[in-house]
């Protein structure tokens, strides 16, 4: 059975005529399995035809994964299989593979394999603890508090990103006549990737760069809810304007390093500002003027969102076969 992708995008089709084959032992993590998935959702996405051989019935990780659609199915499991074949056994004839098992992709010779690595016994680490071993806990929260975990699937989607990308490192190496590319991908050094200027900044003694750093891109509460505010140094005198602060003009405020000399000043500034203003008034106010301020929108607001239902991000037609599936984030338009 072929998972439908969603119809309202078109993608380029690069891969046709490929064929890449999914398989995931039903002892992995989830954080591999979705790694391993995710590679095959984007091969999906561009025209491959993408195999996946389901784990047996009761032990595929990511269909025990939450939240649970109206229809009992995982909503992360729809997601990922959109698009691609199900199948109870690894199928003959040519094709990549994209895999968790090191024996399947040692052996492997009927074209690239990506072995995706996570650490920890038998590869058992979890996207919690992947992230809290990658240093990228400690740039989320406050001081004083536990750190704050990032949700969703961050590092298993960056992994399964990098294994798409040594999938079409593949593909030009058979384009160049050479045999087949054997990678692997490590979920952890990935998670490390995702923020090395935080472990190059630890390698050069920069200590205060994890959780209450001083940081001047911050959120703000507001009378109504939050802002997001971003600015540069020749932003400024945009930004005392929309404040009516003068103080922001100071040369203390001036630049970057010298502001986080004065950060709390800087921010008390702001805070006091934003208390007493609405959402949209600011949110319009700072777009007359050119600074880069925004909404902190909730999940709700983005149902209604213009933007996000102009570029029919995800299949919400309810008689629809991919209702529930996001489309991936990226609009392609052919040439004419």
């Amino acid at each position: 059975m072929t998972r439908p992708l969603p119809s309202a995008r078109q993608a380029p089709r690069a891969l046709t005529g490929t064929t890449l084959v999914e398989f995931v032992r039903p002892t992995a993590a989830l954080v591999t399995a979705a790694a391993v998935s995710f590679a095959g959702r984007i091969a999906a996405c561009v025209g491959g035809r993408v195999v996946r051989v389901a784990p047996p019935a009761g032990r595929d990780p990511l269909r025990r994964a939450g939240p649970l659609l109206p229809d009992g199915d995982s909503a992360l499991h729809r997601f990922l299989t959109a698009g691609k074949e199900e199948v109870a056994a690894l199928p003959a004839g040519p094709a990549d593979l994209v895999t968790d098992d090191p024996e399947l992709a040692a052996a492997w010779t009927r074209g690239t394999a990506v072995l995706l690595e996570a650490p920890g016994p038998e590869g058992a680490g979890s996207e919690l603890t992947i992230l809290a071993a990658s240093g990228l806990l400690d740039v989320f929260g406050e001081p004083g508090r536990p750190p704050l975990p990032l949700p969703g699937h961050q590092a298993a989607y960056a992994a399964g990103t990098a294994a798409f990308d040594a999938v079409i490192c593949g593909a030009f190496q058979r384009l160049a006549g050479r045999g087949p590319l054997h990678s692997r991908v490590p979920i952890l050094e990935v998670a490390l990737w995702l923020n090395w200027k935080h472990y190059l900044a630890a390698q050069l003694g920069q200590t205060a760069a994890g959780v209450g750093r001083a940081e001047d891109w911050a959120t703000y509460r507001c009378r109504d809810g939050h802002v997001a505010i971003v600015f540069q140094d020749k932003d400024l005198a945009k930004l005392a304007e929309l404040t009516g602060e003068a103080a922001l003009t100071e040369p203390r405020f001036a630049t970057r390093d010298a502001r986080r000399g004065a950060i709390a000043d800087f921010r008390a500034l702001l805070a006091g500002w934003a208390a007493g203003q609405g959402r949209d008034e600011i949110t319009a106010a700072a777009r007359r003027l050119g600074i880069p301020i925004g909404p902190v929108l909730s999940v709700g607001e983005l149902l209604d969102d213009r933007q996000m239902a102009a570029r029919a991000f995800i299949e919400l037609a309810q008689g629809s076969p991919a209702f529930g599936v996001p489309a991936l984030p990226a609009v392609v338009r052919h040439a004419a």
